[in-house]
């Protein structure tokens, strides 16, 4: 019982700098950002993970000139328009309006808003490549059959969508290059059939951080889109145990439980050895 206390303490603590998880009665350690070989079709270029404390910053386009903050400034309780200009302040932008037409290419700061987005069908909300929206204690729904997504150019660069302080964001789907990343407060769902994490045309991703709820219309779609979502860079389809399920929605286990789950099967073994 002593050596297995200790060798579970010794797990926790290299846990600290890395990712364990256990496969076939041996550990397997993982560091998220700098093993390329995790998962090769995002690598070299990793999709950013995000802790429980904050979301990584990957905002800025890279052209600085381009690179404008416009905050929510609405004061209604329901917002069905979200290219309403007076919705927004612009004091910190060149621009004056949201041209519904073009993809955002500024960084979009949503505070303490109900949106209830109502456009047509398919007339979706683009992102330009290396631009942001962040929504803050903010419920943010499509009404129709959109959703956020990039834009489409093959050219590898994400947009943006940060899901943060208690905020939710319910979509059809997400698509062309966008990432998403959920923090440990908020929640995402995405309620379309078939793809809802569409990377058809470009990769799309879903980065959790513990306890982040993320709801697809099924169970299977889980599997299915699993390579798409991550927590701590360890995708669902590596290690399922990442995600515990009420229904249809998944939420992001606490890293220290996911270790603890992780380590069971070894110490296990390990006692069965010593019996033997």
């Amino acid at each position: 019982m002593k050596r297995t206390l200790i060798t579970l303490l010794l797990i926790i603590s290299v846990a600290k700098s890395a990712v364990i998880i256990s496969t076939g009665g041996t550990i397997r350690k993982i560091d998220p950002t700098g093993n390329p070989t995790i998962n090769p079709v995002i690598n070299p270029i990793r999709p950013t993970s995000i802790s429980s404390e904050e979301v990584v910053e990957t905002s800025e386009s890279e052209d600085k000139k381009e690179d404008s903050i416009i905050s929510w400034d609405a004061e209604e309780e329901d917002i069905y328009d979200f290219y309403d200009a007076p919705n927004w302040d612009f004091s910190e932008s060149d621009l004056k309006e949201l041209d519904r037409d073009s993809a955002i290419t500024s960084i979009l700061t949503i505070t303490d808003a109900k949106i209830l987005e109502d456009s047509p069908s398919y007339s979706n909300i683009e992102i330009g490549n290396g631009f942001s929206v962040t929504l803050k204690s903010t419920n943010f729904t499509f009404q129709n059959n959109n959703g956020f997504t990039g834009v489409k150019d093959d050219d590898g660069v994400y947009s943006t969508l940060n899901i943060t302080e208690g905020s939710s964001m319910d979509a059809m789907f997400s698509a062309i290059g966008l990432r998403i990343n959920v923090d440990s407060t908020s929640s995402l769902t995405l309620r379309g059939a078939g793809d809802s994490i569409n990377s058809q045309t470009e990769r799309s991703i879903v980065n959790l951080s513990p306890n982040a709820k993320l709801t697809l219309n099924s169970v299977e779609e889980f599997s299915e889109q699993g390579n798409d979502i991550y927590l701590n860079g360890v995708s669902f389809s590596q290690n399922p145990s990442i995600l515990k399920f009420s229904g249809t929605t998944g939420t992001a286990i606490p890293e220290v439980n996911f270790i603890l789950f992780s380590a069971i099967p070894v110490i296990l073994l390990l006692n069965k050895k010593r019996r033997l």
